[in-house]
């Protein structure tokens, strides 16, 4: 994991979580809308967070008996099945659902306020984001009606000029736009979640 700073058009400096691992941006994301959130860093691992979420809430393991994790490494996603039987198949390319991301959040202590159904072109609602409540925004890669995978990211919060900031963990990259439901070039947003402490 590496943790950047970014600033907005507002000076207002964020917290970005740049994934080390293909499939870990829901991970990423969660890291982020939390520490937001509750106004805090926590200082964790993005292997040890994708360990905890694997164990929590795809095997319903509770807290005090999650073994430790195995050593950090990365996955060679044409390696493993594109399934959740294994934690190394869930994070080398099979990916995350929002339902796991909600429940992943309410785990950690944080409120779901709402989140939209799963719907091609869904796009976020400016009045539901504020410094201490942002969103986590499942978004699918397409051409044309085609979609080629997911990612997530998170609507932090709507600048002075009335753009949304988003927080994308791919490379740790902060960008200013309108409420989509487009997303760079291939990008649309599918599933809202919005949260609070």
């Amino acid at each position: 994991m590496t943790v950047v700073l970014r600033t907005d058009s507002d000076n207002y400096v964020h917290q970005l979580w740049a994934q080390d691992q293909a499939a870990t941006c829901a991970v990423a994301s969660i890291w982020m809308a939390r520490n937001q959130a509750k106004q805090s860093t926590a200082t964790e691992d993005e292997w040890s967070l994708a360990w905890r979420l694997y164990n929590r809430v795809v095997l319903n393991c509770p807290s005090d008996l999650i073994p430790f994790p195995p050593a950090p490494r990365t996955f060679n996603a044409s390696s493993f099945a594109n399934d959740e039987k294994t934690f190394a198949n869930k994070f080398s390319n099979f990916g995350t659902f929002m339902q796991q991301v909600i429940d992943a959040l309410k785990l950690d202590g944080l409120k779901v306020n709402s989140s939209t159904a799963f719907s091609k072109g869904t796009q976020i609602d400016k009045s539901k984001l504020s410094d201490t409540t942002p969103a986590i925004v499942l978004l699918g890669w397409y051409n044309g009606a085609k979609r080629n995978g997911g990612h997530f990211i998170v609507a932090s919060r709507v600048t002075s000029k009335g753009s949304i900031v988003y927080l994308d963990p791919w490379g740790g990259q902060l960008s200013e736009a309108g409420t989509g439901p487009q997303y760079q070039t291939t990008g649309v947003f599918e599933q809202v979640t919005y949260i609070s402490r």
